[in-house]
């Protein structure tokens, strides 16, 4: 009875409930992004093997019956089309890292021939695997299609990632809804990633999802911070989808960077996303890949 007689009893009451419960829910949606990210990482540790549902919901300790539901509203794409890209970025890695054939790169990935794997790899970046490879050796004949630039120093305003390089989708859509209940034009935006380390080996990595506001801009509010710091950079034009960043970004380190006179500089990559999934073909998605230089010392 204290409570109903005291107004300010009843008010701390109520905002104690609410924070409870907030806290909850945040506890509960960082739960389910650590399961659906632990399938993911299944399915990158061997995209070759049979996964289905039911094993995979085994994995996140989901029901299968809800499971692919919540899987899809958690990455926004099916458990096959995850499994789909993930084949394809594995086989895409391996085409520009080494001397494998189509051929080699498709049984590995999981296809029963190399006239499949080429439907679904044209199908996913307007190239066949061949024309990939191709494109991937002209980045290191082709010293031109590398441009070294001065860049300023700029603040970017979104979320650190967690979890595996594959779910980085998922935080670009946490940071969309955060934007559009500000009433911010998601797909209007200058999108920027930051990261430092290595995606595929997982240790060690980390990534900034985010985009470029003026620091006055309501919209910055409650986002965090992450400077991109100025010098020198080499800049690649990436045209197709962004399972292709990760295989390009190790032509450009192998391939392109120890002929170029530069070393790398203790800066992380940056990566422009200079148009919108939503708005053009995946063949015509632009993403400029950025590399932090510095002169050797020879």
């Amino acid at each position: 009875m204290a409570v109903l007689q005291n107004p300010q009893l009843l008010h701390r009451g109520t905002t104690e409930v609410v924070l409870r419960l907030d806290a909850m829910k945040i506890t509960t949606e960082q739960s389910y992004r650590r399961r659906i990210a632990r399938v993911i990482e299944a399915i990158m540790l061997d995209p070759a093997a049979p996964h289905s549902v039911e094993s995979l919901a085994d994995v996140a300790h989901f029901s299968p019956f809800h499971f692919h539901r919540l899987y899809r509203a958690m990455t926004g794409e099916s458990v096959a089309a995850t499994i789909r890209r993930v084949r394809l970025a594995q086989a895409a890695y391996q085409l520009a890292t080494g001397p494998s054939s189509v051929t080699d790169a498709a049984l590995e990935a999981g296809y029963d021939s190399s006239q499949s794997f080429a439907r679904a790899f044209r199908s996913m970046t307007g190239l066949t695997p061949t024309d990939f490879q191709l494109q991937q050796q002209a980045i290191t004949t082709n010293l031109p299609s590398v441009t070294v630039l001065d860049q300023p120093p700029a603040k970017a305003f979104g979320l650190h990632h967690q979890g595996p390089a594959q779910t980085i989708p998922h935080t670009f859509r946490r940071l969309a809804q955060r934007l559009a209940e500000r009433g911010s034009a998601w797909h209007d935006m200058t999108r920027i990633g930051i990261g430092s380390g290595d995606p595929e080996q997982g240790e060690g990595f980390w990534y900034f999802a985010g985009v470029v506001l003026p620091p006055d801009d309501p919209a910055a509010d409650g986002l965090e911070q992450c400077d991109m710091p100025g010098g020198l950079y080499a800049r690649y034009r990436l045209m197709g989808p962004y399972t292709l960043i990760s295989p390009t970004f190790q032509t450009l380190f192998g391939g392109w960077l120890p002929q170029s006179g530069y070393e790398p500089d203790d800066r992380p990559v940056i990566e422009a996303y200079l148009n919108h999934p939503a708005k053009v073909a995946e063949r015509e998605i632009a993403t400029d890949l950025l590399i932090p230089l510095r002169r050797t010392a020879d």
